[in-house]
């Protein structure tokens, strides 16, 4: 003898969730940080001030039209350089140099 099955001729149907993109553009503006380029030189020869010069013209061609205007060093290598803040960083490592600008307050 056959037996009939339990289920449904006609199961019924079932709902799926689909995820689209807004059509509106987002109200909330997208923070985005500041680049930085990290550079390493450890020639004992080469001033400290040189160094940061190459680190500076290094990140003006990485990121063409935007200036730099902070260098982290190492806390030992602390040196001045005009229209640039030099900040010593105890995690930053000698011979290590990054370049980038200071973030806004205002943003």
């Amino acid at each position: 003898m056959a037996r009939k099955s339990p289920a449904p001729a006609n199961p019924a149907p079932v709902a799926v969730a689909v995820a689209t993109a807004p059509t509106q553009p987002s109200e909330t503006p997208v923070r985005r940080q500041p680049p930085f380029l990290m550079w390493y030189d450890d020639n004992p020869k080469t001033p400290v001030a040189q160094k940061i010069a190459a680190a500076i013209a290094a990140y003006k061609a990485r990121f063409p039209g935007v200036e730099p205007t902070l260098v982290l060093v190492n806390e030992a290598e602390v040196t001045s350089i005009e229209g640039i803040i030099v900040r010593g960083v105890v995690t930053v490592s000698r011979h290590t140099y990054w370049v980038g600008q200071r973030q806004r307050i205002s943003e």
